[in-house]
């Protein structure tokens, strides 16, 4: 049963047209991950939109009150944004984490400042694999942190970030799920039956799928 919180952020990002698709083969669009896949959701035009940015804000803050952290932590570059607002609304200090340490400066990875054993609420916009995610956790607990849970407003679902997500020993708090956008996606006719079946066999294997078109 889809919960209403996440029946309300696939319609935002539907409205504001952050979901976009495209089953006209082979233009698929390609993820930062690599994957390839006959959607796309940006949630990043979400930061635009004040009234929906504020919904997002308030459901992130609902999880987070139910957790255990110090400092929140932002994923460079979707994921500052958020974390900054969560932050402000929590008065909670911030960081955020970079691909990679910088090579000039001082040569941070870590931006902000964090005590060690501090305990960090990992903020993401969107997870496909997770690389980027569990990249940012691993640069945390190697300067002294603590990471168990990483919040998120849209994840693909796809069992390759679960595995991910579950070998860094990391909970997975997301907004939104791929099976409910499309289900909502359909009742409000963005796709019809046929590309909904079409999603759930990308869904299935995207690897293979790509390779089978």
């Amino acid at each position: 049963m889809m919960i209403k919180a996440s029946k309300r952020v696939a319609e935002m990002l539907l409205d504001i047209k952050a979901v976009t698709f495209s089953f006209t083969k082979p233009y698929l669009y390609t993820f930062v991950s690599g994957i390839k896949g006959p959607m796309y959701c940006d949630n990043r035009r979400l930061i635009s939109y004040p009234n929906k940015r504020r919904v997002v804000v308030d459901e992130v803050v609902k999880i987070a009150k139910k957790l255990n952290f110090d400092i929140v932590g932002g994923v460079s570059t979707a994921g500052i944004p958020w974390a900054a607002l969560i932050a402000e609304r929590l008065n909670k200090p911030m960081i955020y984490i970079r691909p990679e340490v910088k090579g000039y400066g001082k040569k941070r990875q870590i931006e902000g400042y964090m005590e060690k054993g501090s305990r960090v609420l990992v903020i993401e916009d969107l997870v496909s694999t997770g690389g980027s995610a569990i990249s940012a956790i691993k640069a945390v607990r190697r300067n002294g942190g603590k990471v168990s849970d990483c919040v998120f407003i849209f994840t693909y679902d796809l069992d390759i970030a679960k595995k991910n997500f579950q070998r860094t020993k990391c909970k997975m708090h997301p907004l939104l799920v791929f099976s409910d956008l499309i289900e909502v996606a359909l009742a409000r006719n963005y796709i019809g039956k046929e590309e909904k079946e079409e999603l759930i066999k990308w869904h299935k294997n995207p690897k293979k799928y790509w390779i089978s078109i």
